[in-house]
């Protein structure tokens, strides 16, 4: 009981009374606790498949402080066996700290780099801790060493690249196309792209051919073997017709598949939402482009204020399969993307990016997934041009057939008498009906689509798709067209 009081004396002494006093040179009384070291485990056989995982965990006990309450700074060593701790490492652990721990990569790291051992060898180290008690009044403790044994082995490249006259960068280096790591699999990675017939390997850097993995020509099935020097066998992996392939390697495993693509074949998803901060968590869907079942459009205004983040999802809700950048804190402008469950990377608006409206279209397309996010101004301008307007498909006297304002600043209505026919919008004044990116034009978003009363439909720009898309007017009469440029939706009502 006096000793507890103790405690709680010099608790409040330090608390009220010696406001120098750091609690950091406090460790209350360790009693007579003898400094001893565990290790989780004694032979270890470290493993190229497993880098991020624990390999070795030491433990120690507090040792003893001698009732002087001073704190007990510890040290971690490690050093070859019956080397007297002479060399090796040397690790400042800190105070009220009583474990450290080594994933594979990490020990193997200092297997070759600190201890010279080969990949594929072992050695018998040894460790011990040392306490350092910051008191005159007590003595430092160094625990019994311990041996242990630990088999190294040869790391992996963390970047791998495809090269071979089959590749769009041929055999220059410098065009070489680099592959994605597969999340979660050591030694993987992937990689969808058009390939023209020829040859191909894999190298690991940009600034020489080897070493480099090329095709075991030994194994009846396709395998890859890694090739360190100018005399190994050179086999290289042919590639029969152009098409679009996904390549899958294991660098580790040695493995390697190459499939070609159906063509025909669509999206991975077919429905894609926006969720982050601007939408207060909630998943907002976009809306699928029917020119490109692969893009995913979405228009709104982001108000919500301060610095924003933002990913988007496959399924309303779900946080699986999430669509991602491929660096982290993205600013808008960052376009390449990638579907990663391993991270949790977003886009960020700025402050100052906030309370403005903007376009995003996102392409899902295998191995070439982007996003693009751009400010948006309306046009102004806009007017019902087609054999069922008023004016036909003359531009003269366009003003009867001019779209006007509406509540905001991008939806746009007209109300006049329609005839059976076609319409298309056009939304510049001058005088061509040339369908490029300096005339731009809202069309339908495919061939003669008749108008559907009372319902919400997509309007496209030209620039989207090739050929003149026009809205089917099937019965004449009095119409209400309003159209939402931002949302890029169009209703027709009589």
């Amino acid at each position: 009981m006096i000793r507890y009081f103790t405690y709680f004396l010099l608790a409040a002494l330090c608390s009220f009374l010696l406001p120098a006093c750091n609690e950091d040179e406090i460790e209350y009384n360790k009693e007579e606790t003898p400094l001893a070291l565990t290790l989780s485990e004694t032979a270890i056989t470290l493993g190229a498949k497993t880098p991020g995982a624990d390999a070795l965990t030491f433990s120690w006990t507090s040792g003893t402080n001698a009732g002087t309450n001073a704190a007990i700074e510890y040290v971690l060593q490690i050093d070859r066996q019956d080397n007297d701790f002479s060399g090796g490492v040397t690790i400042d652990i800190g105070r009220r700290k009583y474990t450290h721990k080594y994933t594979h990569a990490q020990l193997n790291d200092i297997m070759l780099g600190d201890f010279n051992v080969a990949p594929g060898e072992s050695a018998t180290l040894e460790a011990r801790i040392i306490a350092l008690v910051s008191s005159e009044n007590a003595s430092d403790q160094i625990s019994e060493a311990i041996p242990f044994t630990v088999t190294a082995y040869m790391p992996v490249s963390a970047t791998l690249y495809m090269i071979g006259n089959a590749t769009a960068g041929n055999w220059d280096l410098d065009k070489a196309t680099q592959m994605t790591p597969i999340p979660n699999e050591a030694g993987g990675f992937t990689l969808t792209t058009t390939l023209g017939a020829g040859e191909l390997k894999f190298v690991t850097t940009t600034k020489d051919f080897l070493p480099s993995y090329n095709r075991d020509a030994s194994s009846s099935e396709p395998k890859l073997i890694y090739r360190q020097g100018d005399s190994d066998p050179d086999n290289k992996f042919n590639i029969i017709s152009a098409a679009r392939y996904r390549i899958t390697v294991n660098i580790i495993d040695l493995a390697i598949a190459i499939e070609e693509l159906d063509p025909l074949a669509g999206p991975r998803y077919n429905k894609l939402f926006l969720v982050g901060d601007c939408t207060g968590w909630s998943f907002k869907e976009l809306t699928q482009d029917p020119l490109n079942l692969f893009i995913f459009r979405y228009g709104a205004i982001v108000n919500s204020g301060g610095d924003r983040d933002f990913k988007f999802g496959t399924v309303d809700g779900s946080w699986d399969n999430m669509l991602h950048p491929t660096v982290e804190n993205a600013p808008m402008t960052h376009t390449a993307a990638m579907f990663d469950d391993t991270g949790d990377y977003k886009w960020k608006l700025t402050a100052t990016q906030n309370n403005k409206a903007y376009k995003i279209a996102v392409d899902i397309t295998e191995g070439e997934e982007t996003m693009t996010m751009t400010e948006y101004t309306p046009y102004t301008n806009i007017y019902v041009i087609g054999d069922a307007s008023p004016i036909g498909w003359s531009l003269n006297d366009r003003n009867q057939v001019k779209m006007t304002k509406g509540a905001d600043d991008y939806t746009y209505t007209w109300t006049g008498t329609l005839k059976t026919g076609e319409i298309k919008f056009k939304c510049s004044d001058d005088s061509s009906f040339d369908n490029d990116a300096t005339h731009p034009w809202y069309m339908a978003p495919d061939f003669a689509l008749p108008v559907v009363l009372n319902v919400d439909m997509i309007v496209s720009m030209n620039t989207r798709g090739l050929g003149d898309r026009k809205w089917i007017v099937q019965e004449a009469g009095n119409y209400t067209i309003t159209m939402n440029q931002l949302t890029e939706k169009i209703r027709f009502a009589k």
